[in-house]
């Protein structure tokens, strides 16, 4: 696969996640729990994805954690300007530094094999 089609596909998947997992879990109606534990799930799938990209694709890490946590943050983003929540900035940090770790995570386990 090329690598503007990696690129395409991290940026879709970046962006499918931000919707329906970012957006989904502040925008839903739930109880405190319910939430707590989407936000934990979606956090869990964005350092999973990124051990996946940053090990299938070392190269430039950075592009593969902008590719994937931009999108959900730009989500967050736009609708904390509707409703804003302190909390909502946690999360965004979060976003971006599960993606870190699990990029460069992904990059270390290559690099050892």
């Amino acid at each position: 696969m090329g690598k503007r089609m990696v690129m395409v596909t991290a940026v879709l998947l970046g962006i499918l996640l931000g919707f329906f997992g970012v957006f989904n879990s502040v925008f839903a109606d739930g109880g405190t729990l319910e939430r707590l534990v989407t936000v934990a799930v979606v956090l869990i799938i964005y350092a999973g994805l990124g051990a996946l990209w940053g090990f299938f694709a070392p190269e430039r890490p950075w592009r593969w954690v902008l590719a994937l946590a931009l999108p959900g943050i730009i989500f967050l983003a736009v609708y904390m300007l509707k409703e804003y929540n302190p909390f909502y900035l946690v999360y965004m940090v979060l976003i971006l530094c599960l993606s870190s770790l699990g990029v460069y995570g992904g990059q270390a386990l290559r690099r050892q094999r």
